[in-house]
């Protein structure tokens, strides 16, 4: 008999890119230009580029397991700008409340996700938003609203505040396991990053590439257990399911 514990199956969804149709240049673009009005009287453009996209290096590059995200590009932030955190935190909390929702028209494509995600749910899939933990809390939840998924019976939304490391590391994926208290056999990452999401594999997470809006640097990752548009993964996790009864009915 499979115990509780064993037959919860966990679905991770990468978001940008892969349930929220949108490109890199989005956050190369658009995101910094409208974050850098909210610095502009007291830094120059290239010194905030330089700090924002120098913090940002950092916070994915922090492998310190007793600092979070957070603390990582806070202390990045700072040291590049010369500035108290306590300052500039509450311009950036700002931004994202009072700013960064306007940022939503320029998301043009739409892509299946909440009811994909819904069907999955349906099947009896627990749901993790893992998205790169960047962003904070607030920034995540608008984007979630974006695609329509930030109603859904979310286990976990990784965030700036609540990670210590980022994609493609797999401590990053180790510590979601950690935090849900699950196996890797139990949980499939979909999204659509080669280097930063099918990583996964390594772990021995099954993995699907949404190839809606594609990434691929060309070096790393890994080589997806399945590819297609999200409009299919609902399919697969059936697929993944059925094979693991099968597996477990007859274990020889």
């Amino acid at each position: 008999m499979v115990s509780r514990v064993d037959a919860r199956r966990v679905a991770l969804f990468d978001l940008d890119g892969t349930l929220l149709p949108v490109e890199l240049d989005f956050f190369l673009r658009h995101y910094m230009d409208a974050l850098y009005k909210s610095f502009r009287g007291i830094m120059d453009r290239r010194g905030f580029d330089e700090a924002l996209l120098g913090a940002t290096y950092e916070t994915i590059s922090n492998l310190d397991p007793s600092v979070t995200n957070l603390e990582a590009f806070a202390r990045a932030f700072s040291l590049s700008t010369g500035m108290d955190w306590d300052t500039l935190w509450p311009m950036i909390r700002k931004y994202y409340s009072d700013e960064y929702p306007s940022l939503r028209k320029y998301v043009t494509a739409e892509l299946p996700a909440r009811e994909v995600v819904s069907e999955c749910v349906a099947d009896g899939w627990e749901i993790v938003l893992a998205t790169q933990p960047l962003f904070p809390e607030v920034a995540v939840r608008e984007r979630m609203r974006w695609c329509d998924v930030d109603s859904l019976p979310w286990r976990l939304i990784t965030t700036l505040e609540n990670m210590h490391f980022c994609k493609p590391h797999l401590e990053y994926y180790r510590e979601i396991l950690e935090m849900l208290g699950v196996h890797p056999s139990q949980c499939v990452m979909i999204g659509n990053d080669v280097q930063e999401d099918m990583v996964a594999g390594a772990l021995g997470i099954r993995t699907y590439l949404v190839e809606d809006f594609l990434l691929d640097k060309g070096t790393g990752g890994g080589r997806p257990d399945a590819s297609g548009p999200l409009s299919g993964v609902p399919a697969w996790l059936r697929d993944v399911a059925e094979r693991s009864r099968s597996s477990e009915k007859d274990p020889g």
